[in-house]
């Protein structure tokens, strides 16, 4: 059994929350907010990392993070899945950032691009992170008008099939449920006009092996 911890849409508010002690901790984007040269708070999130009490910090970059786009680009503290797989404490984790119709955002993806990315994610993992939600599943705004998730990504997960499914992006649809097997989290921590901290780290205890 691993403990995980899910957190996603911080915007550097990351500062004001508490992690509890967990196996894995795993952010599912946003770390920045509205800047596209934010080197200082990707900086600071990564010496965050190194303070938490986590065995393990997995990073899934958002729509906002410009900096994690750049060639090369390494946290010292925390382990950037884009589009990779890696075994933790027994558990097959696969990352993944891309975001349907946000052009002139970070990881921005077509509509063609997106059915190739989400086609790389392989079966029967235990974990899967992205930053954007599937179609249809804790993906509305306040404003409750349209479902905002990507419904190329919802169309693989039958094959897909992981046990819990972890992202964020919609900040107004927080919270989890479960759907044919799979646990879905939408972690997003701030929410508000004012990008405040309004929700608590999502903590779950997964079996392993």
């Amino acid at each position: 059994m691993a403990t995980v911890c899910f957190i996603a849409d911080t915007h550097r508010r990351h500062r004001e929350i508490e992690i509890p002690p967990c196996d894995i901790l795993i952010h599912c984007g946003d770390l920045c907010s509205f800047r596209q040269d934010d080197r200082e708070t990707i900086q600071d999130v990564d010496d965050w990392f190194a303070e938490q009490p986590a065995g393990k910090v997995i990073c899934v970059a958002g729509n906002h993070d410009f900096e994690l786009e750049k060639e090369g680009f390494r946290f010292e503290h925390a382990e950037l899945l884009t589009d990779r797989l890696i075994e933790v404490s027994g558990l097959k984790i696969y990352g993944s950032p891309w975001c349907p119709d946000l052009a002139g955002f970070a990881f921005f993806q077509s509509e063609h691009g997106l059915k190739t990315k989400w086609r790389q994610i392989p079966a029967d993992i235990d974990i899967l992170a992205t930053h954007t939600p599937p179609h249809g599943i804790l993906d509305l705004p306040s404003s409750k008008s349209r479902h905002l998730g990507c419904p190329h990504l919802l169309a693989e997960l039958p094959r897909i099939n992981p046990k819990l499914h972890a992202f964020g992006h919609i900040h107004a649809s927080a919270g989890e449920m479960e759907r044919d097997g799979t646990r879905y989290l939408n972690a997003a921590i701030v929410g508000g006009r004012e990008m405040t901290v309004r929700n608590l780290p999502l903590v779950r205890s997964l079996h392993t092996g």
